[in-house]
């Protein structure tokens, strides 16, 4: 039902009434305003009554913007004797639109892409209507110069009526807070985000909080990818997480989350004296728990912060949400700026734009970072904040940067030696959390303190 809404987003504009608006986003937003108390804040912000095209609709917006300025419940009941008490209920359609309304929605989840698809058929046919205002001057033999300041003047105008600011006053602030603090102190995990599955890495970096950009920084072969896949397929067994593998084919992904879920590797595979049934038991009783997960892989290596955005916004139509980006890893993304050149402006500007991402779409991002390589002149090869490769645009827009490390690497007889460090924390403290490597199956585990 859901490709009904969108189908309409697509094809060439022209001045037909059916080009110009959306009639199932607009019955649809209407009912979510009656069903969602939720969700009304949010669609009576964004969303003005001239954005509807249907004048019943418009009507029904109105009045719903008046009960939720005066802070009251909105549902059916208050409506109907809103209309009533403004003369407006038969125009309206009466109780009986209203009922019809509620029981044709078609989703709630997916509100913010209605709210997108309203705005765009409200400027198409703003722009429509200027198109035509204009070319009736012109037919006047109006001065080119006067018509041109014409257009200027209402573009201006009416940018400035749909203008919000993004002011707030410390007490909106302090309410959200409250609403952190309760979440914390009635949640069994004590933390404020997504618990990444190590306890004590959550208790350091509080989860993975909405809005955030989380860096983990390595150089290559110390396990980026493999905490990054362990995190990942946490998460995903409770929500809906997005998977960029830019280094990685989709099927070598799962070969090494089945083969660390199921402890084997590949000298058993090929050692001839593995007991064949024993080590197809192992692989299949992994298969539930992996199957089931809600993780989504997108391992095509042409990845833009364009790709990454659309399959964000495929995610919350088809899956409902999307709670948890990766990035695997950020010097391997493409610029959506193909004549750009410079690899630092590039990498800078990869690295804001995924902050914007998760600031935008309100979900933490995970992007991994190859470490410089200065790392491995230095007699201390525990990686610092300057190592992060390229762009100090990395350190400044991550709110929290995460360095790996392996003894075993510079030291081989320290095997399955690990280090994660917290360099940054934009809302906490840094600290040296010890982990043991499993390279065999490459699994990271903290190490339990005695």
């Amino acid at each position: 039902m859901l490709n009904k809404l969108l189908e309409k987003q697509t094809g060439n504009i022209n001045m037909e009434i059916d080009t110009l608006y959306n009639k199932e986003a607009e019955e649809n937003i209407i009912a979510i305003c009656l069903t969602s108390q939720e969700k009304l804040g949010i669609i009576v912000n964004e969303l003005s009554p001239q954005d509807f095209f249907d004048r019943q609709l418009r009507t029904i917006f109105e009045n719903i913007q008046v009960l939720a300025k005066k802070g009251k419940q909105v549902d059916i009941v208050t409506l109907t004797e809103q209309l009533r008490f403004s003369e407006q209920l038969e125009q309206s359609g009466g109780k009986e639109k209203l009922q019809e309304l509620i029981d044709n929605i078609i989703t709630v989840a997916n509100y913010k892409q209605l709210i997108k698809i309203i705005i765009k058929y409200s400027k198409k046919r703003f722009l429509s209507s200027i198109l035509k205002e204009c070319e009736g001057l012109l037919e006047k033999q109006e001065d080119v110069d006067d018509v041109l300041k014409y257009i200027e003047n209402t573009i201006t105008t009416k940018l400035l009526s749909k203008t919000t600011t993004n002011l707030n006053s410390l007490a909106s602030g302090f309410m959200d807070v409250i609403d952190e603090v309760e979440k914390v102190v009635y949640s069994k995990d004590k933390i404020f985000g997504l618990s990444t599955g190590f306890p004590k890495l959550d208790k350091t970096i509080s989860g993975l909080c909405k809005g955030r950009l989380y860096i983990i920084g390595a150089r290559a072969r110390v396990g980026k990818s493999a905490i990054a896949q362990q995190i990942a397929e946490y998460v995903a067994q409770e929500h809906n997480v997005l998977f960029h593998s830019l280094e990685m084919k989709v099927s070598q992904y799962t070969k090494r989350s089945v083969f660390r879920r199921a402890k084997i590797n590949n000298d058993m595979i090929a050692s001839t004296t593995t007991n064949k049934n024993v080590l197809f038991e192992k692989v299949a009783s992994v298969g539930d728990s992996l199957v089931n997960l809600n993780l989504f892989i997108d391992d095509n290596t042409k990845c833009t912060l364009s790709t990454v955005e659309k399959n964000i916004i495929k995610m919350q139509q088809d899956k409902g949400s999307c709670d948890l980006v990766v990035i695997d890893y950020i010097q391997l993304m493409q610029s959506d700026n193909k004549y750009q050149q410079d690899r630092r402006e590039k990498i800078g500007d990869i690295s804001t734009g995924l902050k914007r991402l998760a600031l935008k779409y309100d979900v933490p991002i995970i992007a991994l970072a190859q470490l410089s390589r200065a790392l491995e002149a230095r007699p201390d090869k525990r990686p610092i904040l300057s190592d992060l490769k390229e762009s100090g645009d990395l350190e400044q827009d991550a709110d929290v940067v995460i360095g790996l490390y392996r003894d075993e690497i510079y030291n081989p007889h320290n095997k399955g030696t690990a280090e994660v460090i917290v360099l940054k924390n934009r809302e906490g403290a840094c600290r040296v959390i010890p982990y043991y490597f499993n390279g065999s199956v490459t699994e990271f585990m903290e190490v339990k303190e005695i």
